[in-house]
């Protein structure tokens, strides 16, 4: 599977990390490739994907976005995230994004088109058994998760049930020197 996701600059330690060890179990996200996705696919045609996103990065400037709260996807594998607020130019450039790329996507998820999509951070990739969930929730909202978060690359991101990683980096536009 893979994303196309806004690769997130982090400055201060999430106060996520620390649930590995205080609620012993190493599902929750402690890599650095903190990001959000703007699509998710179960496979694209990379070489054309990679030549279009590069042309249209190189138009976005970087960007700063908040969160605000906590949310949880229910099911059997309940996914704990950071609630993204949702901004104009967050959904114009996720709906530009979408419009151009998804021709690109083979089994694109339906979720993250725009009339579905919840910006978020995840904060476990993995299922949780019902006490490190439990653990993990009761952990998460004592804790203030108000943030604000700097995006100044977007990247490929492939998941898989042996691993996770960065495919290919792509810079959003750069500021012309005066």
């Amino acid at each position: 599977m893979f994303s196309i996701a806004a690769l997130i600059e982090a400055k201060q330690a999430a106060p996520w990390q620390k649930l590995a060890s205080l609620c012993e179990f190493t599902g929750v996200i402690t890599h650095t490739i903190s990001h959000f996705s703007w699509q998710t696919a179960e496979n694209y045609r990379i070489e054309p994907l990679k030549e279009k996103l590069t042309a249209l990065t190189e138009n976005i400037s970087p960007f700063s976005f908040t969160t605000s709260g906590l949310g949880v996807f229910p099911g059997d594998r309940k996914i704990l995230f950071l609630i993204i607020v949702k901004t104009k130019k967050l959904l114009e450039i996720h709906e530009m994004l979408w419009k151009e790329l998804s021709i690109y996507a083979e089994g694109s998820k339906a979720h993250y088109a725009p009339e579905n999509w919840i910006p978020h951070i995840s904060i476990n990739l993995y299922k949780l058994t019902d006490d490190q969930f439990n653990c993990s929730f009761a952990e998460l909202i004592k804790t203030d998760l108000n943030f604000e978060f700097k995006v100044s690359k977007f990247g490929l991101i492939y998941l898989n049930k042996e691993s996770a990683g960065i495919d290919t980096i792509f810079p959003l536009k750069q500021s012309e020197s005066k």
